[in-house]
């Protein structure tokens, strides 16, 4: 069967072959038959004295006429080149020789007659079998026209002693000059040939035909292989079949791609195939087992958090049983869902921040009138009472003012990061809530020996956007860089327009805040605009900056996202959609 699908693979088919090996055993039987018909004519002329010595000559000219063709027959082999017309032409011809040789070795009354047969039992076993009729025809034809040549004298009759040839009277009697015992051989040959041809080519039909239905079979086995090996490489899924003794029998391209290597591929390996793995239990119990198998960074009962590092595998076994039921194999379907819990675990994360964000919403926006009561009662104490207050109450109070401010930031941020702004919006020229930005850090950046590269333009193109809302996002921008540049570097702020793609309507103009500090890492990048999510030290930062950020531009129409910049540090960018001067739209 192994040998019948690579044919099929290599293109070729199962007649080609068939061809191929029966010329190949045509000439390896006619070198067998070369050899002993040469050793018989030496052993009859030579030894025995069973015939003439004036047919030495003849009989070995007729050997070495079959040994030639043998030779061109096997030099065709050899460069492939071997039809059914081949086939034909070697067994006509070789009834063509046989038919010297019966007559050198004794005509119609020599047994080699009977080799004839053999020729049409080849013919019935690789011709049609009107082919094969036609060479027991031929053959019969041969044997009668030999017969009635030496009947009539036409040709010489070749004595072979060992057959007896006194009659009655001690006189000799030739059998081939009896027109009937001539009439009766060439009956009886003609009539064994052609049963022998119809027999022999039945048997040989119904076998090709039980031939042509297996290479449909296989070939129908091979196209369902391939159609399932696509389709399990289309979907990403590996196939692993073992018997009982835990074999491997089939696997196809991407188990081996998956399960080549070593380290993460052996461990995957044991944990699919080793002890107590699914397919052993499968193999003990019968039972369809379906399990996920965790490597990577992340602990395999920590399903909560992805991470890029992390691989997750479903592997479904279930056991294949023969005709009584008993457990034969064991089929293993492997999938990396790697993508899909990610995606799942990005989705609770969203629908955990939304409620979280709903509710951070409901509690700043009910925290808001409480705290401004107080920090308006605080400071009317301040201002009005101040003369009648002791030094310790007036610090007090100035604390509550201060604390009670910083509420209020916070709860403005999470009601910024929580709901859209309410403040209005109008085109507005880029450039300059990003210079005052910059005005406000350049003393603090001096202090820490941060050089600022302003790569703007004179004047930028107009957003649909709140001044002083632009103001605030690149305010936080920068104090973000200025805290990650402890020992001092360079803050780049870049701006170009990006010209209208397929998925946006108008220009885009890219700002882009670039630092020379440690960069983003890679474990925390998809996180920092998390609301609460802080590098920071406690008490150094909420956590709501970057997240704030994010809110108002998304606000504008745009987009925000962070990376790492080269060689070294990060670059925030913020894609905004340009400000159509003739439409007044964006």
């Amino acid at each position: 069967m192994e040998g019948i699908l690579r044919k099929l693979k290599d293109g070729r088919s199962m007649t080609e072959d068939k061809q191929f090996d029966h010329a190949r055993w045509f000439i390896l039987l006619r070198w067998i038959a070369i050899g002993i018909a040469g050793s018989l004519t030496i052993l009859a002329v030579q030894v025995l004295k069973i015939l003439p010595a004036e047919v030495l000559l003849p009989l070995s000219g007729t050997i070495a006429v079959l040994a030639g063709l043998n030779l061109l027959y096997t030099r065709l082999l050899h460069r492939r080149n071997v039809s059914i017309a081949l086939i034909v032409f070697q067994v006509f011809a070789d009834v063509i020789l046989l038919t010297f040789l019966v007559h050198f070795s004794g005509g119609v009354e020599s047994p080699l007659v009977l080799l004839m047969i053999f020729h049409v039992i080849i013919a019935g076993i690789t011709l049609t079998r009107e082919q094969c009729v036609a060479i027991a025809i031929l053959a019969t034809v041969m044997i009668a026209l030999l017969s009635w040549l030496e009947l009539t004298g036409t040709v010489s009759h070749y004595t072979l002693t060992m057959i007896p040839h006194i009659g009655e009277h001690a006189e000799i009697v030739h059998a081939a000059f009896d027109p009937a015992y001539v009439a009766a051989v060439v009956g009886i040959h003609g009539t064994i040939f052609i049963l022998t041809a119809f027999f022999v080519s039945s048997v040989s039909a119904r076998l090709s035909s039980k031939e042509e239905e297996l290479e449909a079979a296989v070939t129908q086995s091979l196209r369902q292989h391939q159609l399932l090996e696509r389709a399990l490489d289309t979907a990403g899924t590996a196939l692993y079949v073992c018997d009982v003794n835990l074999q491997p029998v089939l696997s196809n391209s991407r188990w081996e791609m998956w399960f080549s290597g070593l380290g993460s591929a052996e461990e995957l390996r044991l944990r699919l195939l080793g002890e107590g793995s699914p397919l052993q239990q499968t193999l003990g119990d019968g039972k369809v087992r379906s399990v996920e198998i965790h490597l990577g960074e992340d602990s395999p009962s920590d399903k909560s958090n992805i991470g890029q590092d992390t691989r997750v595998f479903q592997s479904i076994t279930a056991p294949l049983v023969d005709k009584e039921g008993v457990i034969s194999h064991v089929v293993q379907l492997v999938y990396d869902i790697s993508e899909q819990k990610a995606a799942q675990v990005q989705l609770l994360r969203a629908g955990k921040f939304a409620a979280v964000g709903e509710l951070a919403g409901n509690l700043a926006h009910e925290i808001n009138n409480p705290i401004a009561i107080i920090n308006s009662k605080a400071r009317i104490l301040l201002d009005d009472y101040s003369d009648q207050m002791k030094d310790r109450t007036k610090r007090e109070l100035e604390k509550i003012v201060q604390l009670s401010d910083r509420v209020a930031r916070i709860a403005h941020g999470l009601l910024s990061y929580c709901r859209p702004s309410a403040a209005s919006q109008k085109p507005i020229e880029l450039g300059f809530p990003i210079r005052r930005a910059l005005a406000m850090i350049e003393q603090q950046a001096e202090k820490v020996n941060i050089r600022i590269d302003a790569q703007l333009a004179d004047r930028l193109p107009r957003v649909m956007a709140n001044e002083a809302e632009v103001e605030q996002i690149f305010l936080n921008l920068f104090l973000n860089a200025l805290s990650a540049m402890e020992q001092g570097g360079e803050l780049v702020i870049r701006a170009k327009v990006k010209p209208a793609q397929i998925d946006s309507s108008s220009d885009m103009i890219l700002i882009e805040v670039l630092d020379t500090g440690p960069g983003i890492p890679e474990s925390l990048r998809e996180r920092i605009f998390e609301p609460f999510f802080t590098t920071k030290a406690d008490g150094m930062g909420t956590g709501l900056g970057l997240s704030v950020c994010q809110g108002l531009v998304h606000g504008f129409g745009g987009t925000i996202s962070a990376d790492n910049s080269t060689p070294n540090g990060a670059v925030i960018s913020i894609k905004l959609p340009v400000h159509t001067e003739d439409t007044g739209s964006t």
